[in-house]
């Protein structure tokens, strides 16, 4: 069965009511997303990881464009189930709007292209456009908490690694954590030095150069995932150059090495070592040509199961327009208020806890506004020998919205080179004598341990998983209209002559007997 496609009038007659109502299709659903575009734009510009991003619209346009004839050829029947697309893609705009993460709005966006191929020119043109489209995912920033965890990781191993190449070098060095000591120099290897800035852009052109690459999808996604250990290899070796020059010459003679290396001359060789892998993978085929393997597919022609009409399209689009259009203006002129409960604040904790001695202390500056919390306190506790025996953090967020959420003591605590001897979740049970789960850490320093225990207090309820306590934050903002919450980490030493058991005993008196009675005036229900 012949199916005839769209074809654009000719310059003397101009259709303009579907030119104008496929432009307003568009336009109510930009302003739709309009905020979601706006924090694209604001995160792209103030996260160095994430400034490849502005690129990744125009390489799809670019895909789009090189396709331009096949897109022609490929549209048919208007779909309404492209209508039902961009219906989810107001309810990701609502979600946005209850619950203030944007990530649900930035997929919101990504999905609503899809749905607008499947109206305009049904399944057909959907599948002509899904690799540009699906490139798209490349500009949405990740979690904050994700960026957070991941760096983390990253630290630690381009550290480890790092550490491993300077020690090839015959040059003494001591790793504790992220913490590189070179006698009399130390290095720290923080968020900056991660790779992640490395990670984000090299991941998007290792997936064009996986799509480009003409062989069987093992060998793409093979591709693909090679960027993750050769930007790792490289950060280290960045780290590991850094650490030797500074032996040699004194960390005065590395800051411009480091500066030039955090740049192109890092992102160049992971190219270079790219094209490695796709030299081997084309030789591994028999190729010997490697250029012979790459080059934008070509985009043949899909032929539509229906024929595009003028009056499906103007049905269809225009009353996908008029619904988007009103559900645009309702979410975006609704106010959105949380509620914030009444609580004393901490600086009414009375400093007073029987036998012990209260010394309070503030974060500085930098670590406050990292983490930044609402209000928070820092204690030490120590016995009338004055010696510490607790060390109190509680923090506490009024709404936890826009990027605004908790600094897991797994993310910093390693930063200051420490180690973790043991890493777990305490789960509820009958062993519990906190009554609720929690993570439980043993963390050492040359021959300095402690034993730390934190959790978070949501709402009257109690986690230790993050990942779970965001999911019921969602559910929280829906039907209550709340997002507050405190992060609350305790910590005790474990002297030399004492058992972990002691230790441990001794954290748990301090929750139940202590912490227990007085938090509910600070941390509300």
């Amino acid at each position: 069965m012949s199916a005839t496609t769209f074809q654009i009038p000719k310059p003397s007659s101009k259709d303009w009511p579907l030119y104008g109502v496929l432009a307003a299709l568009v336009v109510v659903v930009a302003f739709l997303f309009h905020e979601g575009f706006a924090n694209l734009w604001d995160r792209w510009g103030r996260r160095e990881e994430l400034s490849h991003s502005y690129f990744i619209p125009a390489i799809t346009a670019w895909m789009l464009w090189d396709r331009r004839e096949a897109l022609k050829a490929s549209i048919g029947a208007p779909s309404w189930i492209g209508a039902a697309v961009l219906a989810f893609g107001v309810l990701t705009v609502a979600g946005y709007q209850t619950t203030h993460i944007f990530l649900i709005e930035h997929l919101g966006i990504i999905i609503s292209a899809f749905g607008l191929a499947l109206l305009i020119g049904g399944q057909s043109l959907f599948r002509q456009t899904f690799f540009p489209l699906a490139y798209l995912i490349f500009m949405i920033p990740p979690p904050f908490w994700i960026i957070t965890v991941t760096s983390w990781q990253f630290q630690l191993w381009s550290s480890e690694l790092g550490v491993a190449m300077i020690r090839f070098f015959d040059v003494p060095v001591l790793l504790r954590g992220n913490v590189i000591e070179l006698g009399n120099i130390t290095l720290q290897v923080v968020e900056a030095c991660s790779g992640l800035r490395y990670l984000f852009p090299f991941l998007s052109l290792g997936a064009l150069a996986a799509y480009f690459y003409r062989g069987p999808l093992w060998q793409r996604a093979l591709v693909l995932l090679s960027t993750i250990p050769i930007t790792i290899v490289m950060n280290s070796f960045r780290i590991a150059m850094t650490g030797i020059l500074s032996d040699r010459y004194g960390p005065s003679h590395t800051e411009g090495f480091l500066h030039f290396f955090e740049g192109w001359v890092v992102f160049l060789m992971c190219i270079a070592l790219l094209l490695v892998v796709l030299v081997t993978l084309a030789r591994f085929s028999g190729k010997k040509n490697v250029l012979a393997t790459l080059g934008l597919p070509h985009a043949e022609a899909i032929r539509p199961a229906a024929a595009w009409t003028r009056e499906r399209f103007m049905l269809v689009a225009g009353a996908t327009t008029a619904a988007v259009a009103v559900f645009a203006v309702l979410l975006h002129t609704t106010e959105d208020e949380l509620i914030a409960p009444d609580r004393e604040t901490f600086a009414q904790l009375p400093l007073e806890f029987e036998g012990w001695q209260v010394r309070e202390t503030a974060l500085d500056v930098a670590t406050e506004e990292a983490l930044g919390a609402d209000d928070y306190i820092v204690m030490n506790l120590v016995d009338p020998e004055d010696r510490e025996v607790y060390n109190l953090y509680i923090a506490y967020l009024e709404a936890q919205r826009d990027g605004r959420s908790w600094h897991s003591p797994r993310q910093c605590l390693p930063g200051g080179g420490w180690t973790f001897d043991v890493q777990e979740i305490i789960a509820e049970g009958p062993q519990n004598v906190l009554g609720h789960a929690y993570n439980r850490i043993i963390m050492s320093q040359g021959e300095t341990r402690y034993l730390v225990y934190y959790w978070y207090d949501q709402r009257g309820r109690t986690f230790a998983d993050e990942i779970w306590m965001k999911i019921v934050l969602i559910w929280d903002v829906a039907t209550k209209r709340r997002s507050d919450g405190a992060m609350i980490r305790m910590m005790t030493p474990i002297a030399p002559d004492e058992t972990i058991e002691e230790a441990e005993t001794r954290l748990q008196n301090m929750r139940v007997e202590t912490l227990t009675p007085i938090l509910p005036k600070y941390i509300p229900s």
